[in-house]
């Protein structure tokens, strides 16, 4: 199983965990841990809602790991979103732009997970990064982007966890 694929499985369960007990104020919060049967440990960014509406809720989180019990440089992070709505939202459509300060960065989201949960369409989709692109984007004044048809905004609190999380990258 890639790197990929082992962090949406975590985060989806992150996830759920935090659907369970949200809190109205929402603060970057990043978790280490080491998974002992694979020898592998996750450094992660917990899911953060970037839009809501009564319908559906979008958040995103972010994750790199590596092998080993401790944190290592690493040139790779995923980011991922997560959806929760009624129905399935990014089923046909799941192209991701983003504009970082006004300059457009298009990407391709690499994995699309969709299960029912609790009555509601949850759907995960990831996009591997460079440091670079994340960084980029971390210490931007304005991200905005656009998954599928749903335009979203990256709030201060999550450009402040991508850059802690960036920041970790380089710096175990």
């Amino acid at each position: 199983m890639s790197h990929l694929k082992r962090a949406t499985l975590l985060t989806t369960l992150t996830f759920i965990t935090a659907l369970l007990c949200t809190a109205q104020e929402q603060k970057p919060e990043i978790k280490v841990e080491y998974n002992r049967f694979e020898d592998l440990t996750i450094v992660r960014l917990r899911p953060m809602v970037i839009t809501k509406s009564a319908s559906h809720e979008l958040s995103m989180a972010a994750s790199f790991a590596n092998s080993g019990r401790t944190v290592q440089v690493n040139d790779d992070v995923s980011i991922h979103f997560i959806s929760l709505a009624p129905s399935w939202q990014y089923e046909t459509d799941r192209s991701l732009i983003l504009l970082i300060d006004d300059e457009r960065l298009p990407l391709r989201t690499v994995l699309y997970e969709k299960r029912v949960l609790a009555n509601q369409a949850f759907e995960t989709m990831a996009v591997e990064l460079s440091h670079k692109t994340l960084t980029q984007i971390a210490n931007a004044k304005e991200v905005v982007g656009r998954l599928g048809d749903r335009e979203f905004e990256l709030s201060k609190p999550v450009l402040e966890g991508l850059r802690e999380l960036a920041r970790r990258m380089k710096s175990p």
